[in-house]
């Protein structure tokens, strides 16, 4: 999905997940948000720099993040460790298990490096609450990415098994994205409905939250027709093993 498709939808999802805990810390519910847009778009690595738009330039320079840090960093462990060579600018480094693991690995050490170096004056709290709402908006941006025809490089770079479905993002005649903002803002709407009407325990509500973004992710890939390919190839056709 572009830019726009996943903010707005991991923006309604951390809606539901930050309402849920709103009352315990604001500050924690809104720095969760703040972080799950910000995983929202990490990922895109391969986002070109707008022109003369100021709201692309922010996320293009954000996912820079991604591209000019974690990257490299990224295809320097699997060359170390593995032998294998990748590309810093690759997409499939980031749209992948094992690149959503190392790209958080990376984004929670640069994180914690204030909790260390200010000791008490910065809340540990607060920094999980943020690093949370992090890998919470780059998981969805993965699923969401598995509703597209491209989809996803489960494995990457250990091999080409992908994860995709049939949504062309930018098909206006296709409008099922549409279909999932509205069915996103409904879920939203029925949560913060029964949260004001029915008085529950915090864990309650926090398993409620999540229960009711299941559904929008369900949903999502029930109406993409999402599938698994898994090549004859068991290693991508663009990996060069290093010789040991």
């Amino acid at each position: 999905m572009i830019t726009r498709q996943h903010l707005l939808l991991v923006l309604l999802c951390s809606v539901i997940l930050s309402s849920a805990i709103m009352d315990y810390d604001p500050l924690l519910a809104f720095l969760l948000a703040i972080g799950a847009c910000l995983g929202a778009i990490i990922p895109d690595i391969q986002m070109k720099r707008p022109k003369n738009n100021p709201l692309r330039t922010s996320a293009w320079v954000v996912a820079q993040v991604g591209r000019r840090i974690c990257t490299p960093i990224m295809c320097m462990f699997y060359r170390r460790i593995f032998r294998i060579d990748c590309n810093p600018g690759d997409k499939w480094l980031t749209h992948s298990l094992p690149g959503l693991i190392l790209n958080f690995g990376i984004l929670s050490a640069i994180a914690s490096v204030p909790v260390f170096v200010f000791g008490d004056e910065i809340s540990v709290i607060l920094v999980m609450g943020f690093l949370a709402g992090l890998l919470f908006g780059m998981i969805l941006h993965l699923a969401e990415d598995c509703c597209c025809r491209k989809g996803i490089a489960l494995f990457h770079p250990f091999n080409d098994t992908r994860i995709y479905g049939s949504i062309r993002p930018c098909d206006v005649i296709d409008r099922r994205i549409t279909g999932f903002y509205v069915y996103h803002a409904t879920v939203l709407f029925f949560f913060l409905l029964i949260q004001s009407a029915v008085h529950v325990s915090f864990f309650e509500m926090i398993a409620f939250g999540i229960f009711s973004i299941s559904l929008c992710v369900v949903s999502m890939i029930w109406q993409s027709e999402v599938r698994v390919e898994i090549p004859d190839s068991r290693i991508a056709d663009s990996q060069e093993v290093i010789a040991t």
